[in-house]
Order: structure tokens, then sequence, then C-alpha cells
């Protein structure tokens, strides 16, 4: 580490830096099953990050609109200017690459598309967190499809909506010499619970599997590992363990973002 130099995200001096987290759960559903372990998953968020140095906010039983609100709210924070990162925990039903808001069901569709979160937070729309890490954890199914069969509870939602089909190309006219550019979309990484098309594995008890490996993961392997290189030890433990398979979705770390537990 000593010896990657600007290769590593900056921290700021803890007296002055203002770190900021939320974490979003539903879990109670007008037409869906109650998510029974999700209170679990946020405590063990909520512990972890407040551990290194985050203010942590909670907000629960969102609709799709409320979720995009709540984002919006965060990402115009001001204590991002003074911050050197920012994480985002998501915590829902979901189907492919969509949230249900608490009011999801055949008829009345209520989803949140995921893509909407690196909208709200690029370089364009939330210039404070330009350049710092930006950490987006989804606990979600994506879809309904199984690599192993266990009894335990799942995240995909039984009453599952059709999917949305979203256009995520971004255009950007030339410019000038003249003019200075900046790429719409950098520093971040955004952690799945599984792939494309799977569903994600919650014990009623103790939480979602992945949830409970991520957290595990980092308070082991953080002083000394990257948070990439901690989420393949995190993928690594579900090779071995094959029930589902966490993914990386819209990596644009441009540096090794540390998290320097107890600096």
């Amino acid at each position: 580490m000593n010896n990657e130099g600007t290769e590593i995200y900056p921290i700021n001096d803890r007296k002055n830096r203002t770190r900021l987290a939320l974490i979003i759960w539903n879990s109670r559903f007008s037409d869906l099953n109650y998510r029974h372990g999700a209170s679990v998953d946020m405590l063990n968020m909520s512990f972890l990050l407040e551990d290194l140095g985050y203010h942590v906010e909670i907000r629960t039983n969102l609709s799709s609109q409320g979720i995009t609100t709540c984002l919006k709210n965060f990402a115009a924070r001001e204590e991002h200017q003074t911050s050197d990162g920012m994480f985002v925990v998501l915590m829902s039903h979901g189907y492919q690459d969509n949230l249900c808001g608490v009011y999801s069901n055949e008829k009345d569709s209520d989803i949140f598309p995921i893509k909407t979160v690196f909208s709200i937070f690029n370089n364009i729309n939330c210039p404070a967190l330009r350049g710092k890490p930006k950490v987006v954890i989804i606990q979600a199914c994506r879809g309904e499809q199984r690599g192993y069969m266990v009894e335990n509870v799942e995240d995909s939602a039984i009453s599952a909506a059709s999917c949305l089909q979203f256009d995520s190309r971004i255009t950007m006219p030339l410019q000038t010499d003249a003019i200075r550019t900046i790429n719409v979309e950098t520093d971040f990484i955004c952690l799945h619970s599984t792939t494309p098309d799977h569903v994600s594995w919650r014990h009623p008890d103790t939480g979602s599997l992945f949830i409970t490996q991520l957290v595990d993961a980092i308070k082991k392997h953080a002083w000394n590992c990257n948070l990439e290189e901690v989420f393949r030890k995190v993928m690594n433990y579900f090779a071995s363990n094959p029930c589902q398979m966490p993914s990386k979705d819209r990596t644009t770390l441009t540096k090794k973002f540390y998290l320097f537990p107890g600096h």
C-alpha cells in the first residue's frame, strides 16, 4: 500500500471531514411478502458504516418516487463538500435492474430503476462528490432463476411487475479545445447481491447471505485490502457456497479505494 501513492483515493483529516452514508430498506409492502430478516441487514450495515466514520441516515418503506426523492435530497447535502466518499445501500424486493417500491404489484408497478442512482450522483448532478469514491450496495433479487435450491427466504417479488427497459447510452457533443470536459460518470462501484436474472437469499433470523458476508469481509480485511479486493473475497466465499454469486456493475473507480478503518 505504501508504494501505491497516487493510485489510492485520498482521505480527509477526520477532524474536518463529514462522511455520509444512506441506507434505504423496504420490508413491508402492500402486496408483496414481508422481508423477514431485513432489519438485521440494516443494523449490521449501519453499525459497520458508523465504525468506518460515516454518519448514517436510514429511511424505510419508501415508494419508488420516495426512493428517488430521498436520494436527490441526500445528493444535495452540503456535507459532501468536505467528505472523501459516500455509501448508498438499497435493500428491497427486486427484479432485473429495478427495485420494488412498497406499492409494487401486478397492476401498479411502483418500480425504481437502479440506473437512476448513477444519474443522481454523477459528476453533473452531484459535483460535490466529483473525484470521490461512491459505493452503491444493492441487496435484492435480479430475477427468479436459482443456481442452487435452499430452504430460505428470497428477495424476489412474488408478484413481480414487468421489467422496464431503459436506454443507458450517454451521448456527449464535441467541444472545442478551449472548453474543459469531464466524464459524466466516474468513481462508482456498485456491488450487487447476485448476478442478473437470479435470486438473492435471505434468512429470516440472521439476514441476507450477501450482507452478512460483505460486512464480515470488510471487518476482517479492510485494514490491508482495497474495497474491490475485499469484494473478491466475498465472491470467493460464494464460489465455495454455490447458492448465489454477488457481482459488480458500472464500476468506474479510477483509483484503489481503501477504507482505512480507524483513520
